[in-house]
């Protein structure tokens, strides 16, 4: 179905080009730019079903040509690049989405999200934090939260947000998991401080 589409289209843009010579009816051009595009967001969503999302990326910017697809389509481009784990490319969706929307915090929490997987886990904290406080009844924040604390190793900090986590969201299926690491992280604290200690030594000479 989506290769017809594609088919489709360009014969639909051989047509356009072979007739750019002729008379057309005034704002005809703009018509058929936007059924392409339409044709383009169709295609897009065919290949996020698929959940080829390297392709879908590559049609939704081309939908976004079309001034009224421009809003859903860099939408589905930033989340597209992000399905597929293309970090760079989604960062800079995000971020001009931000320029957009600068209070949704959707686009921020998915650009904590993004710089965490990326690497930038300084600044991902940072972000679930101000995420956190602007919005404290939003349980995935929180888990992401600690989720990155904990791998940075943080664990005292982790400890705190846990103990909130359990407080605020006490149904939480990740509280387990959350205090599972937490645990295993301090028995490997205490078993490598207790063989890293001096052990005792026998004097070299006896009392007589």
């Amino acid at each position: 179905m989506i290769i017809k589409k594609i088919i489709f289209l360009l014969s639909i843009s051989f047509f356009f080009l072979s007739c750019s010579s002729n008379l057309r009816i005034p704002g005809e051009s703009n018509i058929l730019i936007k059924n392409i595009c339409s044709e383009y967001y169709s295609i897009a969503e065919g290949y996020t079903n698929i959940k080829n999302y390297k392709k879908a990326a590559e049609y939704y910017k081309l939908a976004m040509r079309d001034k009224s697809l421009k809003p859903s389509a860099s939408y589905k481009l930033a989340r597209s690049y992000a399905l597929a784990k293309d970090w760079e490319n989604a960062e800079k969706a995000y971020i001009e989405l931000l320029k957009i929307d600068n209070d949704n915090s959707e686009i921020k929490a998915s650009l904590a999200y993004i710089h965490g997987m990326k690497g930038d886990t300084e600044l991902a904290l940072k972000e679930y934090e101000e995420l956190i406080i602007a919005n404290p009844n939003i349980q995935t924040y929180l888990e992401n939260y600690i989720n990155l604390l904990i791998f940075t190793k943080k664990m005292d900090i982790a400890e705190e947000q846990i103990e909130i986590l359990k407080q605020r969201f006490p149904e939480s299926v990740s509280i387990k998991d959350f205090s599972k690491k937490l645990q295993d992280y301090k028995q490997s604290i205490e078993k490598k401080s207790s063989s890293e200690a001096p052990s005792e030594t026998p004097s070299a000479f006896s009392e007589n």
